[in-house]
């Protein structure tokens, strides 16, 4: 059992760091000309192609059989909503206030996994998800925020799909699947959503030159091949509570790649703020008074 949790910390941490990656390389594939549905439809384009050639490679049986087929169309959909939505609000709300609501998942999460009897009741879970809400809003809180009901409603439905998201991975029917299954479902289903909006808009479908090439092909293998492969594996470790709540530390990372790599200002506010979701994380890491015979949310 402790070796399962502290692997599963571990994938989604380093899940939360590449997902921290994003904001800036996608800054600079964005400055050197990639349009926003060129980068969406190469990156998990090149990311499916990666999961399914290692899926082929290992022979790995990849039917969907005893009832796996419906949480699995659920996990595609929403995955697709959390990156659709997420860009959509940052169409009328600036990037943090869309960040700050998108990253309300973990409360929902700990809420209805507590009704449905999977989590237990303990104040370190309340704790923690109040000060990573608190920890988020200091990172990304700027004085210039500017709010349009619209951008709210997207940035919530974005939350939404991660709350959908993250407690289906974790879903009984599910067990069976070899770890790459999921991941290679999702990343193929993001593809072909974004190929069609390439359609749609008018833009590119690959990229340009090599420049182009080279954030895109990072973004790929490891904000979305290593990224996801993690975050499947990690939930079904330590469950959907911990996982969500070690994941808010992204913000955090968001910052600190910003400031590396594209010249980002840190602020004493987010400092603070990533302090406290740090607090955070630990709080989630504590061990229970009782061992349960399997993990929190463990399916």
């Amino acid at each position: 059992m402790k070796n399962r949790k502290v692997i599963g910390t571990i994938c989604i941490i380093i899940t939360t760091l590449a997902y921290g990656l994003i904001p800036s390389l996608s800054f600079k594939a964005f400055a050197v000309g990639v349009e926003t549905e060129t980068l969406l439809f190469d990156k998990f384009l090149y990311a499916a192609v990666l999961m399914w050639a290692l899926i082929f490679i290992r022979r790995i049986d990849f039917r969907l059989r005893n009832g796996a087929l419906k949480p699995m169309i659920v996990i595609m959909i929403s995955y697709i909503g959390i990156a659709t939505t997420l860009y959509l609000a940052f169409d009328y709300i600036s990037g943090s206030l869309a960040t700050i609501i998108s990253f309300t998942y973990p409360a929902i999460v700990i809420a209805i996994e507590m009704l449905r009897g999977k989590e237990k009741v303990r104040a370190a879970k309340i704790i923690a998800v109040i000060l990573s809400l608190l920890g988020m809003g200091l990172i990304v809180w700027s004085p210039d925020m500017k709010i349009a009901i619209i951008g709210v409603l997207f940035a919530f439905l974005c939350s939404l799909c991660y709350t959908v998201y993250i407690i289906e991975i974790s879903s009984d029917k599910l067990e069976g699947l070899h770890p790459l299954v999921t991941p290679g479902y999702v990343l193929a289903a993001s593809a072909a959503f974004n190929f069609f909006r390439c359609l749609f808009s008018g833009n590119d479908l690959f990229t340009a030159n090599a420049a182009q090439f080279g954030y895109i092909l990072i973004l790929a293998i490891v904000c979305a091949f290593i990224a996801i492969l993690c975050y499947c594996v990690g939930v079904r470790l330590i469950g959907p509570t911990s996982a969500s709540i070690i994941n808010t530390f992204e913000p955090a990372c968001a910052c600190v790649f910003g400031y590396f790599l594209i010249g980002d200002e840190i602020t004493l506010s987010m400092i603070i703020g990533g302090t406290l979701i740090i607090v955070a994380v630990l709080l989630t890491s504590l061990p229970d008074k009782k061992s349960d015979p399997t993990p929190s949310g463990e399916a």
